[in-house]
């Protein structure tokens, strides 16, 4: 569970930089990968967090 926590993550954290880079460079895509990544974020890595530390 701590793998897939972690993964999960990293992974939405970098979609997220990404669209603030994009936004900053205006180029398309921007909102998009913004709803994917804090959506993605919230609900994977918020729900994984929560019951890895639960079971800790």
């Amino acid at each position: 569970m701590k793998k897939i926590t972690y993964l999960t993550g990293t992974i939405f954290t970098m979609l997220a930089l990404f669209a603030v880079l994009f936004k900053i460079m205006h180029w398309p895509g921007t909102s998009e990968l913004m709803v994917i990544s804090i959506g993605g974020f919230a609900l994977f890595f918020v729900p994984f967090y929560a019951k890895y530390l639960y079971d800790k």
